[in-house]
């Protein structure tokens, strides 16, 4: 059980010696073998469920199904707290992963001279640098991973969008299209103020990819268009300026009767730059804690840009206004505004792909919108002046289960999934049976001994086991 957790209990014997009766009652009911499926997890945002001892029970997975149990698809990766040599590992080990030294016939050694020249184009902004990068691509990865999708694409397809991620931000200056265009700079004159970044950040992942001929060991020509066309496709995607745009073509294919976007190549175009511009903004679905620090270089980086605006004696955008912005209400705001509906979006698309192609799953992406709207309600207590504990990652961990519940609209609970990969089951049935267990003992759902329920693992008949943490 958590430290967090643990710590309520301290001090409290008789709480603490009912929580060891409820456990042993728990153990008892649910010990011996288990029905539950090596494929499933409970949540992306849990620890991952592969230990070096169960290999040889997940051997006869398919192979992204085996990846889902790796600790790199996850949403709580932090990559501001790792080195440089970290970021470089997860990226090859990432790149690997979706075969595309494989794809590209190309040996990764020769990839990771690749991926060091993205390193070396990344300058040293608070915000846009290489561990932006690196997370961008692992969320983009877990995506592609938690939903099927990569079951779904053609190889060179998934290589394209690992390369896009990788190259989405390339020589980024730290200052937005709208300075560049108020400014007149090299960039905007350049390309005629039409993203002038994002054009900028595409034709230098064509001369990365041309320096080390990344297509060379690709013979079918329609193969290299393709690749070509992904990157192009996605890269543009992640102009916020495009935005609407975007979420219009979505609403417009949802209005069509049997619209499914895998079944054509501007369809498939569609789902990754929606994957892409949900990982290029997805600070805020990442735990509490992450979250924070990437808010902190987000609006480090704001300001300095309306310092610059300030001294030329240019107009200051309102983010970028570090005597009138308040952080907490802009970042409720673009949750909000901006980050829920992308993602209400991208779910609702995937389950109209879903119910033409059983593979699709949306209920990863559904557990990332139950953290922004957690993330958001912690930055409307900051605009009341509410204290908010820095620290809350295992208490949301174990509590998730039930968060999803209630975050769940009244009519549609009885239909809803459980987080994760563990297929479309009755959430407020396994938390029932969950009282159940518990009735009796003392237990109320809402009371502490709940928060022992460290990982629940269920299928459609309900709970099958409660597996409690040393």
């Amino acid at each position: 059980m958590g430290n967090a957790v643990m710590s309520r209990f301290k001090g409290d014997a008789y709480r603490q010696v009912k929580v060891e009766a409820v456990k042993q009652q728990l153990e008892e009911k649910f010990k011996g073998p288990t029905k539950s499926r090596p494929s499933e997890r409970l949540a992306f945002y849990g620890r991952p469920k592969l230990h070096k001892e169960q290999i040889t029970e997940l051997e006869h997975l398919d192979w992204f199904d085996f990846l889902m149990h790796t600790e790199l698809c996850t949403m709580n990766y932090d990559a501001l707290t790792i080195t440089d040599d970290m970021r470089f590992d997860h990226m090859v080990r990432m790149m690997e992963n979706l075969k595309v030294p494989q794809t590209l016939r190309k040996p990764a050694k020769e990839l990771l001279a690749f991926i060091f020249d993205v390193h070396e184009l990344m300058h040293d902004n608070p915000y846009h640098n290489f561990s932006h990068v690196t997370d961008v691509t692992q969320y983009l990865y877990t995506l592609l991973l938690a939903t099927h999708l990569a079951k779904r694409l053609r190889p060179i397809e998934l290589a394209a969008a690992f390369i896009a991620a990788v190259c989405h931000d390339l020589d980024h200056p730290g200052l937005s299209n709208t300075f560049q265009c108020k400014a007149r700079t090299p960039l905007a004159v350049r390309w005629d103020d039409e993203s002038p970044l994002e054009n900028h950040h595409l034709w230098c992942s064509r001369k990365l990819v041309t320096k080390h001929d990344l297509l060379g060991g690709v013979a079918d020509e329609r193969d290299r268009a393709r690749f070509l066309g992904v990157v192009r496709a996605m890269i543009l995607s992640t102009d916020m300026a495009k935005h609407t745009k975007l979420m219009a073509r979505i609403e417009g294919g949802l209005a069509e009767d049997g619209f499914n976007p895998l079944t054509t190549e501007d369809g498939t175009n569609l789902m990754l730059q929606i994957a892409l511009k949900c990982a290029d903004i997805s600070n805020q679905a990442r735990p509490w804690k992450v979250a924070n620090q990437w808010n902190e270089a987000v609006y480090s980086e704001f300001y300095h840009e309306g310092d610059l605006d300030a001294a030329a004696g240019r107009d200051v955008q309102p983010l970028q206004n570090r005597k009138t912005n308040r952080i907490p209400n802009s970042t409720a705001g673009f949750i909000q505004f901006i980050v829920a509906p992308l993602y209400e979006a991208f779910v609702s698309i995937m389950k109209r792909c879903s119910s033409m192609e059983a593979e699709i799953d949306s209920s990863a992406v559904e557990e990332c919108l139950v953290f922004l709207n957690k993330n958001k309600a912690r930055y409307q207590k900051q605009m009341n002046g509410e204290y908010v504990a820095p620290d809350e990652i295992e208490d949301e961990l174990q509590g998730f289960a039930e968060d999803l519940r209630h975050s769940i609209g009244e009519g549609q609970r009885s239909e809803a999934a459980l987080p994760g990969c563990v297929g479309r089951v009755k959430v407020a049935t396994t938390l029932e049976r969950c009282a159940v267990v518990l009735k009796g003992k003392g237990a109320r759902v809402g009371d502490p001994a709940f928060d022992d329920l460290e990982d629940v693992a269920v299928n459609g008949d309900g709970v099958e086991t409660i597996a409690m943490a040393s």
